[in-house]
């Protein structure tokens, strides 16, 4: 199978790495990631500037650019042979919840599931820059040899592993998105006149306990996998408005 294999945490992160050092040996993999940290950057493409893109090696590449514009160059920019599956992570940090929207982990998989192919998205819980993720990679690895058949494309399925977590398929559960909740705190600093800069100090990150979600499953030392959909019509509301429209309509 032909993997590409890319992040939004930089081209020397432990996490990609670790993933193309286990795939590697069964797989054909094509890794191509930012030359430095992009995390938060959701589903942003360049589309007016030209990327910079270095070869390290065939089957290595760095862009200068976004996570999307990684996956977007592996796809199109006749680098590499047709992909079968996009691979994003391993990402230091978890994607659950409202997370999915701005991770650029997350959205580089989707991309991947907006040209037809089968795209997931993986993060873990441990944040020790020095962690391998190898362990991590191995259970990738063992997902894709026992559940590659049944994930469609077109649907990002999102994985997150907890800092400790057991090796085992068993320990994995099929879990709904959750509902993150954010406190955002700013610094700012004047500069001249009615300009000042604007500094997000830091993020208190919180959720809404729901049984049955990805942080219930997550916190519960076991491992969620959520089918994300690109779909994103609220089916209930499209129909309750439809209603509304047409009572103000008469």
């Amino acid at each position: 199978m032909n993997i590409l294999i890319t992040n939004d945490d930089g081209i020397s992160s432990n996490g990609i790495l670790a993933l193309e050092k286990v795939l590697g040996k069964e797989h054909n993999t094509y890794l191509i990631a930012p030359l430095k940290e992009r995390s938060a950057t959701s589903m942003a493409l360049s589309i007016y500037d030209s990327l910079r893109v270095e070869r390290v090696n065939e089957n290595h590449y760095i862009v200068d650019g976004y996570p999307v514009d990684c996956v977007n160059i592996g796809l199109h920019g006749k680098i590499f042979p047709n992909i079968d599956l996009v691979l994003s992570g391993i990402n230091r940090g978890v994607n659950m919840g409202h997370d999915v929207h701005y991770s650029g982990t997350v959205g580089a998989a989707r991309h991947g599931a907006i040209h037809n192919r089968k795209s997931l998205a993986v993060s873990s819980g441990n944040l020790d820059k020095n962690y391998d993720y190898i362990k991590e990679a191995e259970l990738v690895h063992e997902i894709l040899g026992s559940w590659v058949e049944e994930f469609i494309p077109g649907i990002v399925y999102n994985i997150n592993i907890p800092e400790k977590f057991e090796d085992s398929l068993s320990a994995i559960e099929i879990a709904k998105l959750g509902r993150r909740t954010y406190i955002d705190t700013y610094e700012s600093k004047p500069i001249i006149g009615g300009i000042s800069d604007f500094f997000l100090g830091g993020s208190h990150l919180g959720y809404v306990p729901e049984e049955g979600t990805d942080f219930d499953t997550f916190f519960r030392g076991k491992i969620p996998i959520t089918p994300l959909s690109l779909d994103q019509t609220s089916p209930l509301e499209l129909e309750e408005f439809k209603k509304r429209i047409r009572v103000k309509s008469k």
